[in-house]
């Protein structure tokens, strides 16, 4: 029953935000990426809220840590 049992990742070496565009189509990732760079148009609560009543789940603090390039994937 317990197979595959393994602890969580560390959050300090993924970004959520790349975790999901990796596994949406060409169209969807385009769309993120163009929410993700429109600040005025997706406030990251908005966007998070939008993402997620369309089945993504991504915290408006992680999208925030990305824009801002705080997260891993901005890290030398």
């Amino acid at each position: 029953m317990l197979e595959g049992l393994t602890p969580p990742r560390n959050k300090a070496h993924y970004c959520k935000v790349a975790d999901t565009i990796a596994t949406l189509s060409v169209e969807d990732v385009t769309i993120l990426t163009e929410a993700l760079n429109d600040r005025d148009s997706w406030p990251a609560s908005t966007l998070s809220t939008q993402l997620r009543l369309m089945g993504l789940s991504l915290a408006d603090t992680t999208i925030t840590k990305h824009r801002n390039q705080a997260c891993v994937c901005y890290r030398g």
